[in-house]
């Protein structure tokens, strides 16, 4: 039996305290008592739907090196325009989405740059907090082709 220890789902630290359920846009997350005050706490019991949302479907195969059957994700090549595009649509200075984020203002521009590729957790705040989708199935960009 394998033991998985449980994370929050806005930021992907674990979970030392106890869990706490929040609505944040309309979702009820379990989240860490950091993440606690971005949205408004609901309660009830912390009793989990077993099927998962298509969200952690996509970041389970992606951070899992098992032959499942679901389709291996990767981060969008063009990330840094979807990320600026969504950033800016929002009224957003690259500070301001630093600071959402808890990240530096640096790292913001670095991604935006393409000077610096985001990680799984870099990507899942993204993702959270400008409502774009960063992910495509890794058999979409093979079929891309370079066009040299």
């Amino acid at each position: 039996m394998i033991l998985v220890k449980a994370a929050c789902e806005v930021c992907g630290s674990p979970l030392k305290a106890g869990p706490n359920k929040v609505e944040i846009d309309g979702a009820i997350m379990i989240v860490c008592s950091n993440c606690v005050k971005l949205g408004r706490p609901v309660g009830g019991p912390l009793v989990r739907d077993a099927r998962p949302t298509p969200i952690q479907s996509a970041f389970r195969s992606a951070s899992s090196s098992s032959g499942s059957s679901a389709p291996e994700l990767e981060v969008d090549p063009e990330y840094n325009l979807k990320i600026r595009q969504a950033r800016e649509k929002l009224g957003l200075s690259q500070e301001d989405l630093g600071r959402m984020l808890n990240e530096k203002p640096s790292v913001i521009r670095l991604v935006e740059s393409k000077k610096l590729k985001p990680d799984l957790a870099l990507t899942r705040k993204f993702m959270h907090y400008l409502k774009v989708n960063l992910l495509v199935p890794l058999s979409e960009l093979e079929g891309r082709g370079t066009g040299i």
